[in-house]
C-alpha cells in the first residue's frame, strides 16, 4: 500500500517546511531519503505532488488533495489517541466548536460556561468564522463540530438539523418603509440593498441564483463585512437582507428597523455539523449535547428568533445563508 503513517507524517512535514532540508531537519532523516519517499510515492500514486522551485517546493492540485486528506488522518489519529489514553468515566481531551457569528453574539458565552460547568476535563476551543469556512474546516479535520447555516448535502458530513430563521429586509425606515408588517420579495427596493456580491474566501451574504437574478444590488457600495454592514445600516447607507439574530442586539436599541421578507419567504437553517465517519470520544459527545440543549433553550426562550425544526419546508420558501 502507498500510503502509511510515516509517509502521511513526512508529506505533511515536506509541505508545511515549503523546503526539503528544512523538512529532513525537522524528521531527523537524511535528505535524500526524503527526496526517494517522495518519489516512491508519486511514483506509487501515479500524480505530480510536489513542484520543484529554485527555493523550495509547492504542491500540486494533487498535492493539495492529499495534504487535506492527509491532515484529517492525523488530526483523528491524535484525537483517538488522547482518547485511549484519558479514557475513564468522564470526559476529557479536546475538542474544536466552530460558530458563525451569529451563533457567538447569541449562544458563545452560554456554550463556554455550560461546557466548563459540565464538563471540567475538556479543553474547549472556539473558532469564529462563515459557515462555508467552517464547513471547510469540518471536512479538512481541523475544527470537530460546527454550528453552520445551510449546510450543503454531503456524504461526508452528518448534520443534525435545529433550527430555521426567517429572513428580513433591515434598514432605516426611511428605505424600507416605517410599518411592521412583511414586505414582498418583489417590493424589496432596487440599487439599496448591501452584501449580495458573492466573495471567493469570506463573504457577508451567499445567496441563491434567484435572489442574486431579482435584487439588483447598491451600485455604490458593497460590503463583505459583518460589522462594517453593522455600521452602514445604522448611517442609512443601504438595507440588508439578514436574519434578526443577525442584528438582534442593534434592532433592539432601534439602530434601524426589519420586516420579515414574504412572497416568497425567505429562510436559512442552522445544522451541528461533523465528519460522519469522525470517531466519537465521550468530549466529543458531552460537547455536542451541550451545544443541542444550549440553542434549543435559546430558542424556546426567545433568546434566539428561530424556531425548532419539526416539520418540512415548503417547496416555495427560499432559503439563503446569511452568516
Amino acid at each position: 500500500m502507498a500510503l502509511g503513517l510515516r509517509q502521511i507524517r513526512y508529506f505533511i512535514a515536506i509541505a508545511d517546511a515549503g523546503v526539503l532540508s528544512r523538512a529532513a531537519e525537522t524528521l531527523n532523516i537524511a535528505q535524500s531519503a526524503l527526496s526517494h519517499h517522495v518519489a516512491t510515492l508519486e511514483a506509487d500514486l501515479g500524480v505530480k505532488l510536489l513542484e520543484r522551485r529554485p527555493r523550495g517546493v509547492a504542491l500540486t492540485a494533487a498535492g493539495r488533495r492529499l495534504y487535506e486528506h492527509a491532515s484529517a488522518v492525523l488530526s483523528a489519529l491524535g484525537k483517538a489517541e488522547e482518547d485511549v489514553r484519558t479514557f475513564n468515566e468522564a470526559a476529557t481531551g479536546p475538542v474544536c466548536l466552530g460558530l458563525s457569528h451569529t451563533a457567538i453574539s447569541l449562544v458563545g458565552l452560554d456554550l463556554m460556561k455550560a461546557v466548563r460547568s459540565n464538563s471540567p476535563g475538556v479543553h474547549l476551543t472556539i473558532v469564529e468564522a462563515l459557515s462555508p469556512a467552517l464547513t471547510e474546516r469540518v471536512l479538512s479535520g481541523t475544527v470537530d463540530l460546527a454550528l453552520a447555516y445551510n449546510p450543503p448535502r454531503d456524504a461526508r458530513l452528518a448534520i443534525e438539523l435545529l433550527q430555521e430563521e426567517d429572513l428580513y429586509l433591515v434598514g432605516r425606515p426611511s428605505l424600507i418603509g416605517r410599518a411592521t408588517s412583511p414586505v414582498a420579495f418583489s417590493a424589496i427596493p432596487q440599487r439599496s440593498v448591501l452584501g449580495l456580491t458573492p466573495m471567493p474566501a469570506s463573504r457577508a451574504i451567499i445567496q441563491t441564483q434567484v435572489l442574486r437574478n431579482q435584487v439588483v444590488p447598491s451600485e455604490t457600495l458593497e460590503v463583505d463585512s459583518l460589522s462594517a454592514l453593522r455600521m452602514a445600516l445604522e448611517a442609512g447607507l443601504g438595507c440588508a437582507i439578514l436574519s434578526r439574530a443577525t442584528v438582534l442586539p442593534d434592532l433592539e436599541a432601534g439602530k434601524y428597523h426589519a420586516r420579515r421578507i414574504v412572497d416568497p419567504p425567505l429562510t436559512r437553517s442552522l445544522g451541528l455539523i461533523a465528519l460522519a465517519d469522525r470517531p466519537q470520544t465521550k468530549a466529543f459527545l458531552e460537547v455536542r449535547r451541550t451545544v443541542t440543549e444550549v440553542v434549543g433553550a435559546a430558542v424556546r426562550e426567545k433568546r434566539w428568533p428561530a424556531k425548532a425544526i419539526g416539520r418540512r419546508r415548503s417547496k416555495s420558501t427560499k432559503t439563503i445563508d446569511v452568516t
